[in-house]
């Protein structure tokens, strides 16, 4: 509570006379503190329709949770009518070993079609990528399915423990008395250490 006033007070009066603190945010525990404390999962996010099937949906039960959030989308300028023509010149292609473009895999096809579209985009609009940012509104729903939110919670506190273990044979390393004791806290160390950085990635 404490911080949050003094960093209103900062956006306020932002021409300050004290010696400024750092504050170290761990934007690594961000994301499954987020899916924790709002019970966000793969069915979390729900609509109207499925709601009003839902057994459960009565205002006493306060299972919804209204969500602000912002989609951002990149995309290519150009329009619908361009790409049809992009493509059009592409079928009239063929590739280094004598293949049309319809012949090519869908995949393929996809790849050439953004590959033109990005070169035709900078000459014709001086940009390849146009960044959209929308607000948007979501329910929320909080009869939370138990074992992925679960899940998420286990990686995160299993992901702590090993981080605590590479400390603690860290430590072990200076005070090891020979040779082996030092190579052997030094291979637990490289063992806890990748695992905790493999949890973050996966929570991430």
């Amino acid at each position: 509570c404490q911080i949050v006033e003094q960093l209103e007070m900062l956006r306020d009066r932002p021409n300050r006379t004290e010696k400024p603190y750092i504050y170290h945010l761990d934007v690594g525990a961000m994301y499954p503190n987020i899916i924790l404390t709002n019970r966000l999962q793969p069915s979390a996010i729900v609509d109207d329709a499925t709601c009003a099937a839902c057994d459960f949906n009565q205002a006493k039960n306060g299972c919804k949770r209204p969500m602000d959030w912002t989609w951002r989308g990149d995309f290519n300028p150009a329009n619908k009518s361009e790409y049809d023509r992009t493509k059009d010149q592409l079928s009239r292609e063929t590739t280094k070993d004598g293949l049309s473009f319809h012949q090519l895999p869908e995949q393929e096809q996809e790849g050439l079609i953004s590959s033109r579209l990005k070169i035709y985009a900078r000459n014709a609009y001086k940009k390849s990528k146009v960044t959209e940012e929308v607000n948007r509104k979501d329910t929320v729903c909080m009869r939370e399915n138990d074992f992925y939110v679960e899940t998420v919670r286990r990686f995160r506190d299993r992901r702590y423990e090993l981080k605590k273990l590479t400390k603690v044979t860290k430590n072990m390393i200076s005070k090891a008395k020979n040779p082996m004791e030092r190579k052997e806290a030094e291979d637990k160390t490289l063992v806890y250490d990748s695992l905790q950085i493999a949890h973050k990635c996966i929570l991430n």
